[in-house]
């Protein structure tokens, strides 16, 4: 004969198994919901390390669009071995990219800000996210050449300060490193033609000389405003600039083929995101 539960005890049971359900519905939850710790790429092409072919489809493309403002994550194609993916694997930690070959924060060209727009729209950035790296800067030297160096810096990060507020205010327990560029110039010289055997021109570029100078101040100034670290990569590649002797490279020069496996003349080498994303693992 069934057993009939009234009044109190009734309620009773009937409590203790909504606790029931309500409990396996939290232990049992969709893994999805869980933040992920990872590692979040910016950038310029420096870091997003572009096929050629990709790179110069995606101009192309975007030329006969109109369309310059890198807004599409397929405008900005990246490789899927570049510095900043190969640290997050050294580190344990999946990466997301969002670098974007000819980014800019003062000057005309895909802009930095959009970059911050899709990783907060696609959920890249969130209180688990481990360590951001950025790395841009360089293409608004040359393409504000007639200002002075010191204007050129304080624009720069009027620009990006606000952008690295938005990263953490999204990631608020992300360590932010701001990554130098590697060697490029010899004492003032670029090394643009490897024929083998060591042989090479070494030709002034004061000019170059100057943009790489004032990459390093832009980003550094950057670091130091808004409390983030400044990874100095110079001392670890000055041996391995765009002159160094052939298989020392970590900078390929235009017509190189004696530096090692890389994909965009006049940019870094494998070997050189890998020493890069060393250096990143380490700090």
């Amino acid at each position: 004969m069934p057993v009939r539960l009234v009044g109190t005890t009734a309620r009773r049971f009937a409590l203790l198994g909504a606790a029931l359900i309500l409990l396996a519905g939290v232990i049992f939850a969709p893994a999805s919901h869980a933040q992920q710790r990872n590692l979040v790429v910016f950038g310029d092409s420096i870091i997003a390390d572009t096929p050629t072919p990709e790179y110069l489809a995606n101009r192309i493309g975007s030329l006969s669009s109109g369309s310059s403002d890198g807004s599409s994550v397929a405008e900005c194609p990246t490789s899927a071995n570049n510095y900043g993916i190969r640290a997050g694997y050294k580190l344990g930690l999946p990466a997301w990219d969002y670098s974007c070959a000819g980014t800019t924060s003062i000057s005309n060209g895909p802009q930095f800000s959009r970059q911050v727009d899709r990783a907060l729209a696609t959920g890249a950035l969130t209180p688990a996210t481990a360590r951001v790296i950025i790395t841009t800067g360089f293409n608004d030297t040359y393409n504000n050449s007639g200002q002075s160096d010191e204007v050129i810096r304080a624009r720069f990060v009027d620009a990006m300060a606000p952008q690295v507020q938005r990263i953490r205010s999204a990631a608020p327990n992300a360590r932010i490193q701001i990554v130098g560029y590697s060697a490029i110039t010899d004492g003032g010289n670029v090394c643009l033609v490897h024929v083998g055997a060591n042989i090479h021109d070494r030709t002034p570029a004061p000019q170059v000389s100057r943009w790489e100078n004032l990459a390093q101040g832009m980003q550094s100034d950057l670091a130091r405003a808004t409390g983030t670290q400044f990874v100095d990569m110079k001392p670890h590649t000055w041996g391995n600039s765009m002159c160094a002797p052939d298989g020392q490279r970590t900078w390929a020069g235009l017509v190189d083929f004696h530096a090692g496996s890389g994909n965009m003349p006049i940019h870094m080498t494998s070997a050189g995101h890998e020493k890069v994303a060393n250096v990143i693992a380490a700090s």
